[in-house]
């Protein structure tokens, strides 16, 4: 079982709908953990701002956020690919994906496959 070799912040989630373990600690449950968002979500939005709420636990207060968590390639492509699907359901008539384009996390080589880095986000608090 692969693990994750470095995950500079702990994975939670604010939203009472959506029940996912804390603090993942192989690929595997960070995946499951993702699925679970996508499964309870309608809107693309809703996807965005729950994985969002993963990485930022303090989501509530925050004003906004410059710059862009960075993700390994591999946890980029997992979660683009998830758009993708998600959107060919609930989305027909946009891009596949594109939310997570331009919104989503940058992608990183310099990464292990499944790493975060935030040093280049900037947190704004309300």
């Amino acid at each position: 079982m692969e693990k994750i070799t470095q995950v500079l912040i702990p994975f939670t989630i604010l939203q009472k709908k959506v029940m996912v373990p804390k603090n993942p600690k192989t690929v595997k449950e960070l995946q499951a953990n993702l699925q679970t968002i996508f499964e309870e979500s309608d809107h693309q939005n809703v996807v965005l701002a729950k994985i969002y709420r993963l990485v930022f636990p303090d989501w509530e207060q925050i004003e906004r956020i410059e710059g862009f968590p960075q993700v390994g390639q591999a946890l980029w492509k997992y979660i683009c690919n998830l758009f993708i699907e998600f959107d060919r359901d609930h989305h027909p008539g946009v891009l596949n994906g594109g939310a997570w384009i331009n919104q989503g996390f940058s992608s990183n080589p310099d990464l292990g496959p499944w790493e975060i880095n935030l040093q280049n986000c900037t947190v704004i608090y309300s």
